[in-house]
């Protein structure tokens, strides 16, 4: 294997994750599911900061290998999600009332049908 490839295509892998988080928290928005599309972004958030925060925190028994990485990946990536149904943050119910609040005043404008 040559060395410094898998950070190459995890950093490709996670970067073409997220552009497809953020399209389809775009395409939540535009059909009205705003609710939907801000837990999605706290989900996000919250399994992002998790993955930074790793990284702080040297290896153990069950992350010094790729199987390791993965399932923290998963791990972390579920916690996110779970988080964000129960509001752990509110960033997804601020995130919530801010588009609410710009699609109203838009409507008012007439800017949206």
């Amino acid at each position: 294997m040559i060395p410094g490839v898998d950070g190459l295509i995890t950093q490709a892998t996670d970067h073409a994750l997220a552009n497809g988080r953020v399209e389809a928290f775009k395409k939540d928005i535009q059909e009205g599911k705003i609710k939907q599309a801000s837990e999605d972004f706290e989900a996000y958030f919250l399994s992002y900061m998790l993955k930074v925060m790793r990284k702080t925190v040297p290896k153990g028994l069950f992350t010094e290998n790729k199987m390791g990485e993965v399932f923290q990946s998963i791990y972390d990536e579920a916690i996110g999600k779970e988080s964000a149904k129960i509001r752990g943050l509110g960033l997804a119910q601020y995130i919530e009332t801010k588009l609410r609040e710009d699609e109203m005043i838009l409507s008012r404008e007439g800017k949206v049908a």
